[in-house]
């Protein structure tokens, strides 16, 4: 299903903002890696853009529900762990 949602993406049919909710959505807070390794640095990037603005009860999207907490916890510090964060300057 990843590899699918990335080519949609590379061909524009959906933003790199919805993708990154698409795919925190399916992050098990206990295996990230099972989602977040088949991503594209620009889509970690908009995961961590998604994340610093994240505000577990007053938040809505176009896309419905948001993710849930741990599940943005665990996407983030997996990504800390991995040394991929691109949103921000080292």
């Amino acid at each position: 299903m990843i590899p699918e949602l990335v080519k949609r993406y590379e061909a524009g049919a959906i933003t790199a903002h919805h993708l990154a909710v698409q795919c925190l959505h399916m992050v098990d807070p206990d295996e990230p890696e099972l989602v977040l390794a088949q991503l594209p640095d620009d889509i970690l990037a908009a995961i961590e853009k998604f994340a610093d603005e994240y505000t577990p009860r007053g938040m809505s999207t176009n896309f419905g529900v948001i993710p849930a907490q741990d599940q943005v916890s665990a996407a983030m510090k997996w990504i800390g762990e991995k040394d991929v964060s691109l949103a921000k300057p080292k």
